[in-house]
């Protein structure tokens, strides 16, 4: 595994538990959006997305 391969899959784990964190923060009251729902569902989608593309 190369350098950028390293930086690009430490890339991918941190964009995914950044994501996860978001979520917990709007299902805990932490952040606030006009549309909490909506929200949740794109973070599920997309999380969803990375963990079956790994």
């Amino acid at each position: 595994m190369t350098i950028n391969q390293q930086a690009e899959s430490a890339d991918h784990v941190w964009r995914r538990l950044e994501l996860r964190r978001r979520r917990w923060q709007l299902l805990n009251g932490r952040l606030i959006v006009d549309e909490p729902e909506a929200a949740v569902w794109w973070l599920d989608k997309e999380i969803a997305e990375m963990e079956a593309g790994q």
